[in-house]
């Protein structure tokens, strides 16, 4: 990975427009890449090497071509980015099993796989009734009725299990998440994450 001199970057300076409104307007359909590039001068070098450790050879030399262009960011550009940043993040953190009643149901069937329906009934065994009628009705019959299947022929199972199979589906679905494939909605947990 391309060492990069994140402590040499300017951290905000105003950004010179002459217009305003058009700035304004701009930021509404930021450059991904310019995005990138803004969050990783604006984040601490630790935490955007980490994050750049996850990007390919191609991207990280692109968002680091596209931070070798900034001259000055807005500091107001700077908080929107860095507020998107940390909310997206804040929602991957907190989304849990039973948030998926609140999810489209495309998304739903984007993460089921029929060769893992043993997990999906495992996980939906232990769900709240909401929670399974809104999985078995976002499904298309077949899978449905597969999944169904599965359910009744279960027998019994261990609460360690079932948290084990819920765990593993939600972490398939932010997953799917992170790639843009689907939307997570907003938890319903009510715990405070600490940062």
């Amino acid at each position: 990975m391309t060492t990069i001199g994140l402590e040499t970057r300017p951290r905000t300076a105003p950004e010179t427009s002459s217009m305003g409104t058009e700035t304004r307007r701009s930021r509404l359909n930021l450059d991904p890449l310019r995005k990138a590039a803004i969050l990783v001068v604006s984040l601490e070098e630790s935490l955007a090497r980490q994050i750049l450790s996850h990007l390919d050879r191609a991207d990280v030399d692109a968002v680091s071509l596209e931070m070798a262009r900034l001259e000055h960011i807005d500091p107001e550009l700077q908080r929107e980015v860095l507020t998107e940043f940390y909310a997206l993040g804040m929602k991957r953190l907190r989304f849990v099993f039973d948030d998926v009643v609140r999810m489209d149901d495309p998304d739903l069937c984007l993460a089921f796989r029929e060769e893992e329906v043993s997990v999906w009934a495992l996980a939906l065994a232990g769900a709240s009734r909401p929670v399974r009628q809104k999985v078995l009705a976002a499904l298309a019959a077949p899978a449905s009725e597969t999944l169904q299947q599965a359910l009744a022929n279960l027998g019994p199972f261990r609460l360690e299990h079932v948290e084990s199979a819920q765990a593993e589906i939600a972490d398939r679905l932010r997953r799917l998440h992170d790639e843009g494939l689907l939307a997570l909605p907003e938890s319903s947990s009510q715990e405070e994450i600490l940062v």
